[in-house]
């Protein structure tokens, strides 16, 4: 097999006419004519030149073309060869394929691989720029190694002077998996550095890498190179150059959602695109470093997302189901689909809110409802909701109990609850009520027009819609924009005796009078901003506990 010239890449310039500097023959690689006073293609770091005829490129006034190594060879592929020769590439012996001058006296010889390198790459260690292929030059030392690159290949980005060697290339892989491994050595004196792991500027002592010239906090060198979380079902890896990773410059952490500065370290999953603070993913790492296998009737987060929308928007996605059901928590009796709403207020008796639409279904001998997604949607286990690590386990009403020894408080939003919870088996205490423990990491609600991701964070936001600081959703698109666990689930509509018609969530101010009353308790609401509930007809406002009362969710 033959090929062409061994190639590289050059920058390229276009000249209108090229004029002699004493020092330049100014003679086209291809076809050996002077190229002074024609139109031609000049690169700035070499003599090399090519008329604009001989170039087989679009016309430019900037390009790149090929041209050959510091000599041209009639390279032919051979199998093996019978004696051991070095590479030129990359200084390493050839024993298996690989391309040869087929001069005989030549000892020019590439590895098959190294005949085929890329001849442009992006590299952690320099990411600001390119970094283009050169051929070995005494001039060079690279800058990782400090070794002259005589030798073999070498990568170079003119204006910053950087070079590193094709071994330091591979040594250093842009792969987020195997990024820095390295060893770290401290420091003898105290230094002024930037920290490559969390991008605060320090004045002390620090751990370097020798290779690389990495340095990193004292408090940062700990962070173990692969970990897994309680959040997440795949290990986690740290990495100091995600930007080779993912080129993106609105990236967030996907525990406390701020953004991420990509050119420092962070823990990825390359599988999920999940990625974590440092910090952050060690809050939640997981001691035992085992991961659950999901049961069969566990949910995911993609399944929660869908059984959040259907708990809190209740106008959305009724669709009946059989005409007549058993339920585990009713066995007693059979419960039939009603499709005629009621004469009186009745709670759901798995999440307690007032069964306002149809279709539903209950035992009206029992009186015992529910609504027709608690009926139908709520999974016996949960592998690992967003407030703990551990799988939960759905736990219904017993009748035989008094409801008053049933009362329980949600560790998520902290109200009193009576209905269905999820309960850990393993810790024994925890407790959530159905609505939180099936709230998805991400979520669309109509009081905000983009989606909200759920953090977990030190120092909590202002909510929106109380200002009360609690754990709960932010705004990646809007700064200032966070919204707690207890508006989150809030209904969409209520009742109240004050009025006849429906009362609905409201999210902003219902005129311009600046004085704004609740009209059940007939006090000022001092938060206009505030969510509240609003009859548009009867032009009817009101607090939200007032209309919902101090503890909701218990009869």
């Amino acid at each position: 097999m033959e090929v062409g010239d061994c190639s590289l890449w050059h920058h390229l310039i276009f000249c209108e006419k090229l004029e002699s500097d004493g020092n330049n023959k100014g003679v086209c690689w291809l076809c050996e004519e002077s190229v002074l006073g024609c139109p031609s293609y000049k690169c700035l770091e070499c003599n090399f030149h090519q008329h604009e005829s001989c170039t087989e490129s679009t016309h430019t006034r900037e390009m790149k073309v090929v041209h050959g190594l510091w000599e041209r060879h009639h390279l032919i592929f051979i199998e093996e060869l019978d004696k051991k020769i070095v590479c030129l590439g990359c200084e390493e012996p050839v024993f298996g394929p690989n391309y040869k001058c087929s001069i005989p006296e030549c000892t020019f010889l590439l590895h098959k691989s190294c005949s085929d390198v890329s001849h442009v790459i992006q590299h952690p260690m320099h990411p600001d720029h390119a970094l283009f292929l050169r051929v070995p030059s005494r001039n060079n030392n690279c800058d990782v190694c400090r070794h002259y690159c005589e030798r073999s290949f070498f990568y170079r980005c003119s204006p910053c002077d950087f070079d590193i060697d094709i071994k330091c290339v591979s040594r250093w892989r842009i792969s987020a998996e195997d990024c820095h491994q390295h060893a770290l050595f401290p420091t003898r004196k105290q230094i002024q550095f930037t920290c490559e792991a969390c991008a605060e500027e320090s004045k002390g002592f620090a751990y370097k890498c020798s290779v690389c010239r990495v340095f990193i906090h004292r408090k940062c060198a700990p962070f173990q190179h692969t970990i897994k979380t309680t959040t997440h079902d795949h290990s986690l890896t740290r990495t100091y150059s995600l930007s080779q990773v993912k080129q993106q410059d609105n990236v967030f952490c996907r525990l406390c959602r701020k953004k991420v500065n990509t050119e420092y370290a962070v823990y990825y999953c390359c599988k999920c695109d999940y990625i974590a603070h440092l910090n952050c993913a060690y809050r939640v790492e997981d001691s035992s470093s085992t991961i659950e296998s999901m049961a069969n009737n566990s949910v995911d987060s993609a399944t929660g997302l869908i059984r959040l929308v259907e708990g809190i928007n209740l106008e959305e996605d009724e669709r009946p189901g059989p005409r007549e059901i058993r339920h585990f928590n009713h066995p007693q009796h059979n419960l039939i689909l009603i499709d005629e709403k009621l004469m009186e207020d009745k709670r759901c008796e798995a999440c307690m809110q007032f069964i306002i639409f149809v279709p539903f279904y209950g035992c009206v001998q029992c009186n015992y409802f529910l609504h027709n997604r608690c009926a139908k949607v709520l999974p016996s286990t949960i592998k690992r909701g967003l407030f703990h690590e551990h799988r939960l386990t759905l736990i219904s009403k017993d009748p035989n109990v008094n409801a008053y020894r049933q009362l329980f408080v949600c560790d998520a939003c902290e109200y009193i609850r009576q209905g269905f919870s999820y309960k850990c088996e393993e810790c024994g205490y925890w407790n959530y009520d159905i609505q939180c423990c099936l709230i998805p990491e991400i979520l669309k609600h109509e009081g905000h027009q983009h989606f909200l991701f759920f953090a977990l964070r030190d120092s909590y936001e202002s909510c929106n819609g109380c200002g009360e600081k609690r754990l709960g959703f932010v705004c990646t698109k809007c700064d200032k924009f966070a919204l707690c666990i207890r508006c989150a689930i809030l209904p969409l509509v209520a009742r109240h005796q004050h009025d006849t018609h429906l009362l609905k969530l409201s999210y902003t101010r219902e005129d311009d009078s600046r004085e704004y009353y609740c009209l059940i308790c007939e006090k000022e609401r001092n938060h206009p901003d505030h969510w509240f509930y609003y009859c548009v007809k009867c032009d009817f406002s009101a607090h939200r506990q007032c209309v919902l009362g101090e503890n909701p969710y218990i009869t």
